[in-house]
């Protein structure tokens, strides 16, 4: 099979794309590289299988005369600070540039439309403490907090109604908080986990906002590409559309995060700073996220196999091992 992968360069595209060429699929790969690294995607140039990678925009790629059977959208900006600062370029990225790709799927004959969505649409459910949060939660009953879950919100609607309109199925996975080797840490403001160990690593101190009891459902990468390829075995010639949770259904706080992820570096890192610097809470952060993954176990057969401690530590070599290669 010839698949899109779209934001191919980033932490969630290359592990996918890696997946499917290791299960013997073709894939072209594009990335405007404004989040994306050349070096997550290096070893796929010379893959048996076939990778093709495009530098370049999803908002102004033709793809003219190629045909594929799924495209899968990963592209997008998702720091709640851009959304929140950029909110013209967010909607032109998230929103309209998913249209795009939904147009540039029914151009090339896709018969499957393969979408990352976000837990963050969940929020205000989340205020209200329904958990853990089912699927069909949103986008039913519920009205997002933020720019970013707004946009996504929006553009997964047009992912349901364009496929329905034009025979081609859907499939969307919200997910949680996703992490492991290959993390973007070059973000203002990184992911957590990364975060940590990135400023362990160095001989800083960490930074949490909040007083650190909001918690977070976290999900391994190697879970995430598994539930990636669990759905293309079960959904690719189904023309309907299902939303399926990317999450472990379990959830653990800040301060525990920061915890398991010193006890990891100071196995590589004796001399780890063990200060913390509380800052004020960031503005539009739900209290916690737990996601409900049975439909994705009834549906799919699938769950996650990496325990959270686990994943932690699985990531914390990955950082460490890339410092020595420095």
């Amino acid at each position: 099979m010839k698949h899109l992968v779209t934001g191919v360069a980033g932490f969630v595209g290359s592990n996918l794309a890696r997946k499917l060429l290791n299960a013997g699929h073709q894939v072209t790969g594009i990335d405007n590289m404004s989040c994306g690294f050349f070096e997550n995607i290096k070893d796929l140039t010379t893959h048996p299988s076939g990778f093709n990678f495009q530098a370049a925009d999803i908002r102004d790629w033709e793809g003219v005369g190629e045909s594929y059977d799924a495209v899968w959208h990963l592209a997008a900006r998702g720091e709640l600070y851009f959304c929140r600062d950029n909110i013209d370029e967010a909607i032109d990225i998230n929103i309209k540039g998913t249209l795009r790709m939904l147009d540039l799927a029914k151009k090339s004959l896709a018969s499957h439309f393969y979408f990352a969505d976000t837990s963050a649409e969940y929020d205000s459910f989340i205020e209200h403490d329904y958990f853990p949060t089912a699927e069909w939660m949103a986008p039913n009953t519920i009205t997002p907090m933020g720019y970013y879950a707004i946009t996504k919100m929006a553009a997964s609607q047009f992912v349901r109604s364009f496929g329905e309109s034009n025979n081609i199925g859907t499939t969307l996975f919200r997910y949680t908080n996703i992490f492991g080797p290959s993390m973007n840490l070059q973000r203002d403001i990184p992911p957590v986990v990364g975060s940590f160990a990135s400023r362990l690593f160095n001989g800083e101190g960490c930074i949490i906002y909040g007083d650190g009891s909001k918690r977070r459902d976290f999900l391994h990468i190697d879970d995430l590409s598994d539930l990636h390829l669990a759905a293309l075995k079960s959904r690719q010639d189904k023309k309907d559309s299902h939303t399926f949770n990317g999450g472990s259904g379990e959830n653990f706080s800040i301060n525990q995060v920061y915890e398991s992820v010193y006890k990891s570096c100071k196995n590589y890192y004796p001399s780890a700073s063990d200060i913390i610097d509380y800052k004020d809470d960031q503005p539009n952060e739900a209290r916690q996220t737990l996601a409900n993954i049975d439909k994705a176990k009834e549906h799919l057969d699938w769950e996650p196999k990496i325990s959270f401690d686990d994943g932690i530590e699985k990531t914390v070599k990955s950082l460490w091992e890339m410092r020595d290669d420095d």
